[in-house]
């Protein structure tokens, strides 16, 4: 029972210092703007990673100054663009996705010796190339793919670009002096560059535990059994208390979207024009409870998903209980996972988000 309640808490407790409202709106209603003209003008299946490039790009807005949130978003789209690439080209070749997958793990896990920012952008790439490497659906070439997400990402960038062009008409730039890493890229990560590091640790496991859930992924018949590799991407963290924290809340905000996005498309007629409001609203909760509340922020990326998909014209017959059970299945592997450490305990220390 402690350790029900204890869960309980820890998916209700919200940091309502760290709400904030005018970063998500702006970036909903770009969101918003982008995929109703897209859907209006083009094939629907460029709403996929259009989309997912913009939103992946705003979860990447972090910091006050210009310098800061264009760093953090250009690294991030940086990430999304090269995985949708990747993904793309390996989805039709069994064992190299499994191996690439593998590389890619490894990959993202070490982008985190740079600092929070780079580790942020490495888990966004690994997410996209999961979904582009494994997803169910027809969707363009992989040239076509790429470009579609680069733009997502570039126009995301510029409505960041646009906002600090107001702030600097109306003299309201914000003041962020020593935002900004003191130290060279190189003699961050340097520091970590030893077998018993955390970072080098999780690079491991993560690239072991994709390709165990990439195989899974071949084997199994599920609707959307990239949902697996996915969410292991999402829920792994270097320290053993941070993943166990994210799977907790991970699982708690799946069951919780998948409930209301369920409940919204199979109750409702969800006609494209409410489909591609509700994927802007699910942005904006993604966006204003990332920091303040996980859970409700995985339930708002379960939704914005749904919906996306259901715009690209993807049933939902079995997408929910197949989510459900890949989301245990994927919080299993990384639990098992995060239990392989060689380090005292002493030695696992938390990471910051």
């Amino acid at each position: 029972m402690t350790l029900i309640r204890r869960s309980i808490r820890t998916t209700l407790a919200t940091d309502l210092e760290a709400f904030e409202h005018l970063r998500p709106i702006r970036s909903a209603l770009v969101i918003l703007i982008v995929l109703s003209v897209t859907y209006a003008k083009s094939d629907v299946r460029a709403l996929l990673p259009l989309g997912i490039g913009l939103l992946f790009t705003a979860i990447a807005d972090r910091g006050v100054s210009l310098r800061r949130r264009f760093t953090s978003m250009t690294g991030a789209a940086f990430a999304v663009t090269t995985g949708a690439c990747i993904g793309s080209l390996v989805s039709s070749h069994q064992f190299l996705h499994i191996g690439i997958g593998g590389l890619a793990g490894l990959a993202c896990g070490l982008a985190g010796v740079i600092g929070i920012p780079s580790m942020t952008a490495g888990v966004l790439g690994l997410v996209v190339f999961t979904i582009f490497s494994g997803s169910p659906i027809d969707l363009f070439d992989w040239k076509s793919n790429t470009l579609l997400m680069l733009l997502g990402a570039s126009i995301m960038i510029a409505s960041v670009t646009a906002e600090f062009g107001f702030r600097w008409l109306v003299r309201r730039l914000p003041s962020a002096s020593g935002e900004m890493p003191s130290d060279s890229m190189w003699k961050r990560a340097n520091v970590h560059f030893e077998w018993s590091d955390q970072f080098i640790l999780h690079s491991i496991r993560l690239a072991v535990v994709i390709m165990i859930a990439t195989m899974l992924e071949e084997v199994l018949a599920f609707p959307h059994s990239y949902w697996i590799p996915m969410t292991v991407a999402w829920i792994s963290r270097p320290d053993r208390d941070g993943t166990v924290e994210k799977v907790t809340l991970r699982v708690a905000g799946t069951l919780l979207g998948v409930g209301v996005a369920g409940a919204l498309i199979g109750l409702t007629p969800a006609t494209s024009a409410e489909s591609i409001v509700m994927v802007a609203i699910a942005a904006y909760v993604v966006l204003a409870f990332l920091v303040p509340n996980y859970a409700i922020a995985v339930a708002g990326i379960t939704v914005f998903v749904f919906f996306l998909f259901h715009l690209v014209g993807y049933p939902m017959d079995g997408s929910i209980q197949a989510r459900v059970a890949s989301t245990f299945i994927a919080a299993g592997l990384v639990l098992v996972a995060v239990r392989i450490d060689p380090r005292p305990k002493s030695a696992s220390v938390g990471i910051s988000n």
